[in-house]
């Protein structure tokens, strides 16, 4: 078996429901790199654009040894939306994606003798664009609700990643394309509109990259103003703590892995 087998099934072993390998060289040019430098300021929950003035220098600032980029993804599907409830701490899904990481890099490190390197959830902070990561590893495509959607389980996963000191055989990108005729009830479902029209600050970008939901039909601030929404709802039941509870209608509503 080769090594990028090993290190997939490796993963797998230990709970991940999808993993693939993505070139590090190549996701530098990936359209989220590409476009997140282009704009002037484009923030929001993923980002900490502007907040820190280390920003600058940390930047995609990733280790010279990184050749490869393992993206894991585990199932988060509608029968168990607990995994996706923010507590304060973190969510479940996300200790679990903690957990599958923590156990692979070892396993990479002393069974294989590869020595990965965790990454920062941040991008601003040495972390990658996982729903790139993710395309160029093979484990699915962007929607028109510009999430990842995979085959077996649709958008309804979650992402980590490691970067490991060997080059290895990228297994992707594919040929999947399932929002090609979709008549995307992803953008009907959304409470805020927020993927109704092409947003302004994607206009003056030029070329050929593959703007956010496909078409540049993706506004984040009022995809915030939902979340925003979702963390005073939750914050209603006083006397008691009570989690968050995203909104999730564009991911739920897909077809894609039902």
């Amino acid at each position: 078996m080769d090594i990028g087998k090993q290190v997939i099934e490796i993963a797998v072993k230990n709970g991940a429901n999808l993993a693939g390998i993505a070139n590090v060289k190549t996701l530098t040019t990936s359209s989220s790199h590409l476009i997140y430098n282009q704009l002037d300021n484009y923030s929001g929950v993923g980002t900490i654009k502007g907040e820190d003035t280390l920003i600058e220098n940390e930047l995609f600032n990733w280790p010279e040894t990184a050749k490869s980029v393992l993206v894991i993804g585990l199932s988060h599907p509608s029968d168990l939306p607990k995994l996706d409830w923010w507590d304060g701490k973190g969510t479940p899904g996300n200790r679990l994606l903690i957990d599958i990481i923590k156990h692979t890099r070892d396993q990479i490190e002393s069974n294989l003798r590869i020595h990965p390197q965790e990454l920062h959830y941040y991008v601003e902070k040495g972390g990658v664009f996982l729903k790139d990561a993710a395309v160029l590893a093979g484990l699915g495509c962007i929607g028109k609700n510009n999430m990842l959607v995979t085959r077996d389980y649709g958008p309804r996963v979650r992402l980590r990643a490691l970067f490991l000191d060997e080059e290895i055989d990228p297994t992707g990108p594919i040929e999947f394309d399932p929002c090609a005729d979709c008549k995307a009830p992803c953008r009907k479902v959304c409470p805020e509109k927020a993927m109704v029209e092409k947003v302004t600050a994607f206009e003056s970008i030029e070329g050929s990259l593959d703007l956010p939901a496909r078409d540049g039909a993706y506004d984040r601030k009022l995809c915030n103003i939902r979340m925003e929404k979702d963390i005073h709802e939750s914050n209603e039941y006083a006397g008691r703590p009570a989690p968050t509870k995203y909104c999730r209608k564009c991911e739920l509503v897909c077809p894609v892995g039902k």
